[in-house]
């Protein structure tokens, strides 16, 4: 048996001489980014979402989206609800959403902001691959990414249903429409075409506004897939892309016409009668600018959400920062003026809309609500690519001037940092505003929690109006009681008459009493007031009456059960009243100034000791 332990050993041979050590060069921060520039991006979005997340977790259901649940309620789903103009909107595709959520959802929050968070989510992914597709894995793409996250101007959109529904697939539609478009332009394939009218359409379906596309289209076309003079250009566009111009020429032709048949309820001709320099200076000077730095810091609270409100040390800065921005691309890029034209295009159209539809009901000031504007994050993102940044596969090539000096990636960085922070602050304080001031949430919570408490259902209601800080009542029907609450109708009817029980909601959403406050009163009668004898008794009153709305307390005394018919304007009512001291409450309409009572028995007793005419309100005695 060997004893290796003992063995004697060989002598070690010399080592092999190693050559000089081989290093790996370090990689830079650029490369390091672009290397993983996809995963970085996925993480920004994932970002975005958590914050937004927070975001929607405290807002609730505002104004449009309580209409939105009323109409999908009481309307049957039809052309004609679809196709309903609101507000000078055409949104079928947003109505079909409110209807299928409002069925299986109705007043539950968390699945119409899960609805919101994916569109935000498609539009940010949507966003990386548009870059990514327009410029490659550079490291400016993250910081592009990072400030399209962090604008305020989606936040709005992106919290409020009803805004959202309009606005996100509108963002979603740019980012994917633009790609397609562009794939289109760079190889002439009809599938990107087609895939690009796709995608238009189906964010004209939920929104009218998506139609700009067609001209940031055509900027894209005109300014980096042609050359020469403007006619080259347009011979050169007509000659390679005909398809192209046709197709989008009788999308934009089509739906213009729908759009005016069915969408339009404004006059154009208004935007002569509102002063367009106060638009434009709070659209673009105190609203659009500061926004692109992260502003505007600070907020105008309204009674929910707030307009932009910038100091003037905020608005300064970003006006010196958007100039010095311009002024540095064209002192170092060859061809970056024309890249400003996707940002000027839009900011032109939004102060004509403006001026014709919203600034003649509210004012310019309507204008540094950024929900007028939130293709700008998208579109100055894209912009800011292209001034600095050649575009893959243009034929015209946006290049580094050779006495330029190179940006440095940490100052770049740098500036990236300290605008999403600015956008972060911006952001918290409006979501705080949103949060705190919406009352919707508690009032449904208390509507609900009296009703259920109720002893007698169902609950005989006055079919009023929701509190003007809910719903405003040019929204009528909508607005009403029988509309909004048509979840409750098992607890509730509403009836045009109703013997000593009436009920209305006081402005919290508690059930109160009605009271009738004395709009119109009886005049004096005698004894018990007016007795009931002959064949007919009038009863007039001290003023009067025009309109609708109205309800009649009639207070009475009979020694017996009785009926009789109280006419009261065009409002008949056939009652059936109990023995004793009551009140009846019935509805009255029309022109009239008395009340007439009859086919009542022929026999004493029978007396209408009070009449009052108004509109219901709730008794101090509201729970």
């Amino acid at each position: 048996m060997s004893q290796p332990e003992v063995e004697p050993r060989a002598p070690d041979s010399d080592a092999p001489a190693l050559g000089p050590a081989v290093t790996r060069p370090v990689a830079t921060l650029p490369e390091r980014l672009s290397r993983h520039l996809v995963l970085y991006g996925v993480a920004l979005v994932a970002l975005q979402l958590a914050f937004r997340g927070w975001a929607l977790s405290g807002s609730w259901f505002y104004f449009d989206d309580l209409a939105f649940m009323s109409r999908a309620m009481n309307q049957t789903l039809d052309a004609s609800y679809l196709l309903e103009s609101y507000g000078g909107h055409l949104m079928p595709g947003g109505f079909l959403a409110a209807y299928v959520l409002t069925k299986v959802a109705v007043y539950q929050w968390a699945p119409w902001a899960v609805v919101l968070l994916v569109l935000q989510a498609l539009a940010g992914l949507g966003m990386l691959r548009l870059l990514v597709s327009l410029f490659g894995r550079r490291p400016l793409v993250l910081a592009l990414l990072a400030g399209y996250l962090a604008y305020v101007f989606t936040l709005s959109a992106g919290i409020w249903f009803a805004a959202g529904i309009n606005q996100l697939p509108m963002q979603v539609a740019l980012v994917f429409g633009l790609h397609a478009h562009v794939e289109y332009l760079r190889h002439r394939r009809i599938g990107s075409l087609v895939l690009a009218l796709v995608w238009t359409v189906a964010g004209l379906v939920f929104y009218e506004k998506t139609l700009l596309l067609l001209g940031v289209y055509l900027i894209f076309g005109f300014a980096w897939f042609a050359t020469g003079s403007t006619p080259d250009r347009i011979k050169h566009l007509w000659s390679h892309y005909r398809a192209g111009v046709l197709a989008y020429g009788a999308l934009g032709l089509g739906y213009l016409a729908l759009y005016v048949h069915y969408g339009l309820d404004f006059s154009p001709g208004n935007a002569n009668t509102q002063p367009w320099s106060p638009i434009a200076y709070n659209l673009v000077g105190t609203t659009m600018l500061p926004g692109l730095v992260g502003g505007p810091l600070r907020w105008q609270p309204l009674s929910v959400g707030a307009f932009g409100w910038p100091t003037q040390p905020v608005v300064l800065v970003s006006w010196a920062a958007f100039a010095a921005l311009l002024v540095h691309a064209q002192r170092s890029r060859t061809r970056s003026r024309r890249a400003w034209s996707l940002i000027a295009f839009p900011a032109v159209c939004n102060v004509i809309l403006l001026a014709t539809a919203r600034a003649n009901v509210v004012g310019p000031d309507i204008a540094r609500e950024y929900r007028y504007q939130t293709e700008t994050a998208a579109l100055f993102v894209i912009a800011v690519g292209l001034a600095f940044l050649p575009l893959v596969g243009a034929p015209e090539q946006n290049d580094v001037r050779a006495d330029a000096t190179p940006e440095n990636p940490r100052l770049v960085a740098a500036i990236t940092v300290v605008v999403v922070a600015a956008a972060l602050v911006s952001s918290v304080r409006y979501v705080d505003l949103w949060q705190e001031h919406n009352p919707s949430e508690q009032y449904f919570a208390n509507v609900r929690s009296t009703l259920a408490k109720a002893p007698d259902k169902p609950v005989p209601l006055a079919d009023l109006g929701v509190p003007q800080t809910l719903l405003w009542s040019y929204r009528f029907p909508e607005n009403t009681y029988s509309h909004i609450f048509r979840n409750f109708d098992d607890e509730t009817t509403y009836p045009r008459s109703s013997v000593d029980r009436l009920y209305v909601f006081d402005d919290q959403g508690h059930l109160s009493p009605a009271g009738i406050p004395p709009t119109r009163q009886q005049q004096p009668g005698s004894g018990c007031g007016y007795p009931l004898a002959g064949d007919e008794t009038t009863i007039p009153l001290d003023g009067p009456v025009i309109g609708g709305g109205w309800w009649l307390r009639i207070s009475y005394v009979s020694k017996q059960d009785v009926s009789l018919h109280v006419q009261a304007g065009e409002e008949g009512h056939d009652l059936d009243l109990p023995e004793g001291l009551h009140n009846v409450f019935v509805q009255a309409a029309g022109e009239f100034k008395d009340v007439q009572l009859s086919d009542y028995p022929a026999r004493p007793g029978l007396c209408v000791t009070a009449l009052t005419l108004g509109s219901p309100a709730p008794t101090p005695t509201a729970s």
